[in-house]
């Protein structure tokens, strides 16, 4: 059987409101050089353009003219919404690399006392 070298993600019916919500949003891998000094942490497994965290949170229905933010994906939404299904294809190795361990990080952390 041969390997899968596309992880088909579905998109929600509407663009979420911030990039936490979205179902493209993972972590920048461990071994990826980073520029010296850069705060970006986050990255968009549909466009590949790394976010900071902070970006991460601000939501759209919330911008103004003095303080605009503008999406990796706002461009291409629209566009992605054509796709058969709404379902997106991204590599299996984005997926593995920066999705997983963003849905890992969302997971709660419980402590049991002993």
């Amino acid at each position: 059987m041969p390997k899968r070298n596309i992880v088909q993600i579905q998109l929600p019916p509407e663009q979420p409101d911030c990039c936490a919500e979205c179902p493209l949003l993972g972590l920048v891998p461990k071994y990826v050089a980073r520029p010296k000094n850069s705060k970006e942490t986050h990255v968009c497994c549909g466009t590949m353009e790394a976010l900071t965290q902070r970006g991460t949170k601000v939501r759209a229905s919330q911008k103004d003219t003095n303080h605009p933010w503008h999406r990796p994906c706002d461009n291409r939404w629209h566009s992605w919404m054509q796709l058969p299904g709404r379902k997106l294809g991204i590599s299996t190795q984005t997926f593995n690399d920066c999705r997983i361990p963003y849905e890992c990080t969302l997971q709660l952390q419980i402590k049991f006392h002993k």
